[in-house]
């Protein structure tokens, strides 16, 4: 038999185990040490968990993690204080959360991501507590970690120290599905990431609020140790006094991948490094309308595979500009989701698992 996850696979007993399927045995011998240096993480993460990892890429989309909304979001601590625990929906309109319509429209969105044939797992909180006190939008469940095809980078937030603490219950969540940590960035870096791949090798990001360069010298081995050989960073604009001003620091609230060489994004937000790049890269782009990005963060839409996506219903004129290219739609109410904070779908999403998609060079050809 061929043993690829000997947890699950081998069924006898252990003494006997063929020694075969160990790579450095020979019969009579020490291990030959030198035949195991020449074998990746990435070789053995399968073998170790049981599956793969990574959303790497754009290739289809297998498994994702969700967290359910819960009445705890709309706790008074948050009321009383919204500027400061960006309620940006009690903000703007002045009225409290809808938490049924939140929650309706959350296991609507998960029951059409299982009616896709993908994997949906859930986490929950076994407390609210982070480093300085409670923490807030536990349903925006893409905080949890960067996974990549070795296993998942734990987030260090910015924007907020009602975020710090949260990668405690993150590592906890992880460990318990059998997903390799490989980076808890420390020190004072921030790495938040909601980072963007328009292609399997190529990672599109922002420094600012989000992310700092003692992050990056972090995370740049651990992005070479799993194939990503192309970075794309440019710079998020600034948040002060209030949100109104959008100063949007998330890139896939910005920008969003839908096809092979397909992109949408609003201009008002994009990094003029990042434009060009797309440009020179052959990339065809949707610019997303002001009054949809206010409402809908449409290219924070949630990819399936190259050419089928599912975005807000609210994103009308954009979900027709991507119909007009041939993309295939699917649409689900957001406007209950966003009223949690300013998030879209992709930002409720923990995306854990894709198939092997195109690198760069298959997509300019």
């Amino acid at each position: 038999m061929t043993i690829r996850y000997p947890r699950g696979d081998w069924k006898g007993a252990i003494e006997d185990y063929p020694l075969d399927e160990y790579p450095d045995y020979e019969a009579g011998k020490s291990p030959r040490f030198e035949k195991i240096t020449t074998i990746s993480h990435q070789d053995e993460v399968e073998r170790s968990t049981g599956q793969k990892w990574g959303e790497q890429g754009m290739g289809r989309l297998r498994e994702v993690a969700l967290v359910r909304p819960t009445e705890y979001e709309l706790n008074p601590l948050f009321l009383k204080n919204p500027e400061f625990f960006i309620m940006r929906y009690y903000l703007v309109t002045g009225n409290k959360p809808n938490m049924k319509l939140l929650l309706e429209q959350h296991d609507a969105y998960s029951k059409v991501l299982k009616d896709n044939g993908i994997k949906v797992r859930y986490m929950e909180y076994e407390d609210n507590w982070g480093a300085y006190g409670p923490l807030r939008k536990h349903f925006v469940a893409a905080r949890l970690g960067f996974v990549l095809k070795g296993g998942v980078v734990i987030k260090r937030w910015g924007h907020g120290s009602w975020c710090r603490g949260m990668e405690y219950h993150a590592q906890k969540f992880f460990a318990d599905i059998g997903c390799p940590i490989l980076l808890f960035p420390s020190g004072r870096a921030i790495f938040e990431d909601a980072w963007v791949w328009p292609a399997e090798n190529v990672l599109v990001g922002n420094y600012g609020i989000a992310c700092n360069e003692e992050a990056m010298e972090q995370l740049t081995p651990v992005l070479k140790a799993n194939d990503v050989d192309n970075v794309v960073m440019g710079n998020s604009t600034s948040v002060m006094d209030n949100m109104e001003a959008s100063g949007d620091f998330h890139t896939d609230v910005f920008l969003g991948i839908a096809d092979l060489g397909l992109a949408m994004v609003y201009p008002g937000q994009l990094d003029y490094k990042i434009y060009t790049w797309l440009k020179e890269h052959n990339f065809r782009l949707i610019e997303i309308p002001p009054d949809e990005q206010r409402n809908c963060l449409p290219s924070n839409g949630v990819l399936l595979e190259p050419g089928k996506i599912i975005m807000s219903t609210e994103a009308k004129k954009t979900n027709a500009m991507l119909r007009k290219e041939g993309v295939d739609v699917i649409e689900v109410d957001t406007n209950g989701l966003s009223q949690g904070g300013f998030n879209g779908l992709r930002c409720c999403t923990c995306r854990l698992l894709r198939d092997q998609g195109p690198e760069l060079g298959e997509i300019r050809r």
